[in-house]
This record gives structure tokens, sequence and C-alpha cells, in this order.
């Protein structure tokens, strides 16, 4: 269960971060302080948020898509051998050798024959969830693109955008600018990465480990009555 929330919320993560992109990522908040917002810009860069980002982009980009994208996710980490995953993570001992290639999916069904479906009702719930928080904060999303949009570019600039825009052609495109982030085709290339992030994790965990090596160890439960006391 903690792999299917922690993939998910890596997965919203990335789908959420995606308008993040017009960001200037050089500026710091205090460049973003000092840089007062032309006001004929800022009108202008509305506009253009308008046409690339109105309101229900969220749920455009994550209704039906994210769901199935997620079911292929946690059906592709689950069918890995569990034995393969534990010795990703230094556990090697007779205990694993015994599971041979039962994967993560075997051993839940064999406990729980409905986990399948279980998890997908999970996924349904939390993406609908998910769907109406980030529809909630649009707005002020919609807002600080339109800042940052006014910052990049100047009111020539966003003009130029707004009129092709305006276009036939480019409305289609900017209808679709989003969606094209979530197309099938698109969710499929970002699903073939899912073996191989799985595989990488426990190296990833274990210079984590190396890194944070100098910190105390972390207080448990006894410590802490320890130092009440």
């Amino acid at each position: 269960m903690k792999l299917l929330f922690s993939t998910f919320a890596a997965t919203l993560a990335l789908v959420a971060s995606v308008p993040a992109a017009a960001q200037d990522t050089t500026s710091t908040a205090s460049d973003i302080e000092q840089v007062a917002v032309d006001p004929a810009r800022l009108a202008a860069a509305e506009v253009t948020i308008d046409y690339l980002f109105p309101l229900g982009t969220y749920e455009r980009m994550m209704k039906g898509t994210m769901d199935q994208m997620m079911d292929s996710i946690i059906s592709q980490s689950f069918e890995r051998p569990m034995a393969e995953t534990m010795k990703g993570y230094g556990v090697d001992d007779a205990a694993i050798e015994e599971m041979g290639d039962a994967s993560i999916n075997d051993m839940m069904l064999e406990r729980d024959p409905h986990f399948k479906e279980r998890m997908q009702i999970s996924t349904r719930i939390m993406t609908n969830e998910m769907v109406d928080l980030m529809t909630a904060m649009e707005p002020a999303i919609r807002e600080t693109l339109a800042n940052i949009y006014a910052r990049k570019f100047t009111a020539d600039q966003l003009a130029e955008m707004n009129a092709f825009f305006a276009t036939e052609t480019g409305g289609a495109f900017a209808r679709d600018y989003m969606m094209v982030f979530v197309d099938p085709e698109m969710m499929q290339s970002m699903m073939n990465f899912v073996p191989e992030i799985m595989q990488a994790m426990p190296a990833i965990m274990r210079k984590v480990e190396e890194a944070t090596a100098h910190l105390p160890p972390v207080k448990t439960g006894a410590h802490l009555q320890e130092d009440d006391e």
C-alpha cells in the first residue's frame, strides 16, 4: 500500500508540475518581489493563460487518463518478482530465496482475492479527490502563470501570441497544449520508464543513506520516552 501512495503521489506531482515549465527557474523569490509587473503586460498575459490554461484544465488532464496510467504503473510495479525487489534493497536470505518468482500481486492475491479490485477502487477515489483539490487550486495557478508570462514576455510578444491563438490553428494548439502531456502515447512512454525506476530505487536509497550518514539517527518512541524522563 505504501508503494501505491508513493507512486501515486509522484505521478500527480509530475502532472501538476507541467505548468511550472513556464517559470523562470533562474529567478529567486527576492528577484520576483523586486520586479513590478507592468499592468499592460499582465492584462495581455491573462489572455494568453485563458488560451493555454483555462479553468477545468486539470480535470481534463486527469479524468480517465490518470486512472488508466496509475492502474498500469501499479500493475507493472506489483508484477515484479518480490525476491528481486528485496535483493535490490540489500535483503538476501533463505526466506527471500524461497519466494522464487512470486510477485507482490501473487502474495497479495493469496491473502486477498479482491486485491486488484481494491487497488483500482483506491486509485479511482484518490484520483477523483485530487482532481477536486487541484481544480480548486486552478485560479491561483492561473494568476501565478499570468504573472510569470508578464515578466518573461513583452506586451508586443504577448499580443503576437494572442493573435496566433485567436486563429483556427492557434486555437487548436492552445486547446491541446496541456493535453499533450497526458496523451496516451506520452503516458505509454512514461510508463515504459517504470521498470527502470523500480530497479534504480534501491541504489538511490543507498545514496540517500550514505549522504545522511553523518546525521544523528531519528529518535524512536523509546528514545522520546527517555527524553521525557
